[in-house]
């Protein structure tokens, strides 16, 4: 086994049945992800451990910048998720679809007009005929269902 994959924070396990179980190791918290997810980040560490190899013993200065024609404030200006942070992204993402999917369609109903297409609480209330205090108890009830099926647990 070579160095890096004693220290790499990702892994697959073969189940007893010959399935395979992908992990990525978290702020020191193992996260089960698909296979994806799993791929996604190890080409990520694959070329990230590339691109070190390659420059390993380069000097980076000014003058190499200039010559290979990238300005400072392209680089500054460029914001660059980790692999962990894009992995947290994709599984919030699918976590909420899931949960947004679980939902009744007349909680998915008044979900999409108050939160997602902007229709007031008031405009709701008078389209479906309730008030709209009804309106609001019903949106925070079904927000806080949504959140805590998508809180990431270990």
């Amino acid at each position: 086994m070579q160095n890096w994959q004693k220290n790499r924070n990702y892994r697959k396990h073969e189940n007893t049945d010959g399935s395979f179980t992908h992990v990525i190791t978290i702020d020191g918290m193992d996260i089960e992800v698909t296979v994806e997810v799993f791929n996604a980040y190890s080409q990520g560490d694959r070329k990230e451990r590339y691109l070190v190899e390659r420059d390993a013993g380069r000097i980076v200065s000014l003058e190499r910048f200039a010559e290979d024609g990238i300005s400072l404030e392209c680089l500054m200006d460029k914001h660059i998720e980790s692999a962990e942070t894009t992995v947290l992204h994709t599984m919030l993402k699918e976590q909420a679809m899931a949960a947004l999917m679980s939902l009744k369609s007349e909680e998915l109903d008044l979900i999409q007009a108050v939160v997602m297409d902007g229709m007031t609480e008031q405009e709701y209330a008078s389209n479906i005929g309730i008030s709209q205090v009804a309106v609001h108890k019903r949106k925070k009830r079904i927000l806080k269902k949504l959140f805590e099926m998508v809180v990431i647990k270990p």
